[in-house]
């Protein structure tokens, strides 16, 4: 009787450990600020920051491990779990690029008698990661970057992933729309395109009759795509989002 009662609590306690998988998500964050000067005496200097969000319970183990890999690989190029070691490098890479370009710009100026502070020997960094929403068994997450290297403006990004929460592999759009549903999805994006702007702003987009472009994330309101700067229109539109409400996509979607 014992062992039938032990039996049974261990099947119950296995089926409430898979139902938390699927359920209760928890992350953890790892932040890196940091500043570097140029050169010793000068006010010059690159400043570092990135902070990457990533599954640490909630998931299946396996899962996890895949999603994690993914994200690091995404925001650092590097495929690892070790978050606080890839974001080292990462780090070390910028500052190791930035010495290099900013002390042959810093050795010119020397030689021409100029040691005043210049913005082009001033840099920025920024790579932030983070969960934007999830729908069903998709997790999205969005990588999102500022990069300045001197000149007129700094440059922003903004990438999607989406992954299967069961099984940790990454989704694209053909694992959630329907075959030959293009067309439709690029009506219904240049019509939300055309109604976010006034007559004036839209009239400046250099691409009016959109396509899908495969980064979008997803949410409870529906399938969110991101156009970046210079993608559809002018410097000055920065990042475009455009949300498509599930109502919309009936008949669309797998």
């Amino acid at each position: 009787m014992d062992k039938f009662v032990k039996s049974v609590a261990a099947f119950l306690l296995l089926l409430c450990t898979l139902s938390c998988n699927d359920i209760a998500l928890k992350t953890g964050h790892y932040e890196l600020n940091e500043t570097e000067a140029l050169a010793e005496g000068r006010t010059d200097s690159i400043s570092i920051s990135t902070s990457v969000e990533y599954p640490r319970s909630g998931l299946r183990r396996q899962a996890r491990e895949k999603i994690c890999d993914s994200i690091v690989k995404l925001c650092y190029g590097i495929s690892s779990c070790d978050v606080e070691a890839a974001a080292r490098q990462w780090a070390d890479s910028c500052i190791a690029e930035y010495r290099e370009e900013g002390n042959e710009l810093l050795k010119y100026l020397n030689d021409n008698g100029e040691n005043e502070p210049i913005a082009a020997l001033s840099w920025e960094r920024s790579l932030n990661g983070y969960i934007a929403g999830g729908h069903g068994d998709i997790i999205s997450y969005i990588v999102s970057s500022y990069d300045f290297s001197g000149g007129a403006h700094g440059s922003s990004s903004e990438l999607a992933i989406n992954f299967n929460k069961k099984s940790g592999e990454i989704i694209d759009e053909d694992d959630i729309f329907a075959e030959g549903s293009g067309i439709e999805l690029s009506e219904l994006l240049s019509t939300h395109l055309q109604a976010v702007f006034d007559d004036e702003t839209y009239n400046s987009l250099f691409i009016k009759n959109i396509e899908p472009n495969g980064n979008f994330f997803v949410s409870e309101e529906g399938v969110t795509y991101i156009y970046g700067q210079y993608e559809i229109g002018p410097y000055y539109l920065g990042i475009i989002k455009l949300t498509l409400p599930w109502e919309e996509l009936e008949g669309l979607l797998k």
